[in-house]
């Protein structure tokens, strides 16, 4: 019953994966040359570093999410019933559902998405509670994308979010460093949103990955030439983290993705040490970009 169950289920979980996976093509590895919007995005289910998969899921508001509900739980519904907003509920539902899915993929279908029992911490943030502490994940959300990253090798976090940012004076003062205001604006004007945009994520995701919440997120700083974090805390200092930031274009938007993995893997990652005395983990191997 289990398995006639589990892969009727998963069947219907193929359709929506496999349109997302012919939107996004497959992955290519280019150079370091190549221009950021020339290079393709991780498909759905693809290892991002040692470890870490990656799935999109895109939102659709005429698309029958029907299918992608079947795997859900009365816990699930209950979760996010207090939600008012029927758009942003529905979204969150799909995602639970993408997630459930991508979770029994990563163990090789030996739970059944619909066992996964979640929690959340202090600061909300959702975790689960029955896979032994084997597993990690994170989600972000934007209206009309999500993302959704799973860890067999330790704590991970991920944002996703417009590629062109405000860059109101005041708005920046709140949330990025010394060292970072002093690099956007060296920037020209058409630069700079994109700028603020990604360091915004590589925050988000950093904090997400030590599950701190978004208070620490001032105290946190990224070189803006390479990724490289200048500041913050890490759990475990030979648990260096890696990071990866690419574009996504969907449905005519740009989205900058950022991932923080805490993997033990990372000190064997094939990224270059970074030099500078005040800096922490390794300098990011950009991810392809889809072009769009």
């Amino acid at each position: 019953m289990y398995c006639g169950e589990f892969i009727s289920k998963k069947s219907a979980f193929a359709t929506i994966f496999s349109r997302i996976g012919s939107l996004f093509g497959r992955g290519v590895a280019l150079s370091e040359a190549t221009p950021r919007d020339d290079r393709r995005a991780p498909i759905e289910g693809q290892e991002a570093v040692p470890g870490v998969r990656i799935w999109y899921v895109e939102h659709n508001p005429n698309a029958n999410s029907e299918d992608a509900k079947a795997i859900l739980t009365k816990a699930d519904f209950a979760e996010f019933a207090a939600i008012r907003h029927l758009e942003t509920r529905n979204r969150s539902l799909v995602v639970r559902a993408a997630l459930r899915q991508a979770l029994s993929d990563s163990v090789g279908g030996k739970v059944s998405p619909d066992e996964w029992r979640f929690a959340r911490t202090e600061n909300g943030q959702p975790i689960l509670v029955n896979s032994g502490n084997k597993l990690k994940f994170n989600c972000s959300h934007t209206s009309y994308m999500s993302v959704i990253v799973v860890s067999t090798v330790g704590d991970v976090g991920v944002d996703i979010a417009d590629a062109s940012f405000d860059c109101a004076a005041d708005w920046l003062c709140e949330v990025m460093s010394k060292p970072e205001l002093k690099a956007l604006a060296k920037l020209a004007d058409e630069k700079r949103s994109g700028a603020v945009s990604r360091l915004w994520t590589l925050k988000e995701a950093y904090v997400k990955m030590l599950g701190t919440g978004i208070a620490e997120i001032g105290d946190v700083a990224f070189d803006l030439g390479d990724d490289r974090l200048l500041s913050g805390s890490s759990h475990d200092w030979f648990l260096q983290p890696v990071f990866r930031t690419w574009i996504v274009n969907n449905q005519g938007r740009r989205y900058s993705v950022a991932l923080a993995s805490g993997s033990p893997t990372s000190m064997r990652a094939p990224l270059s040490r970074c030099s500078s005395e005040d800096s922490r983990g390794y300098s990011r191997d950009r991810f392809p970009a889809l072009a769009g």
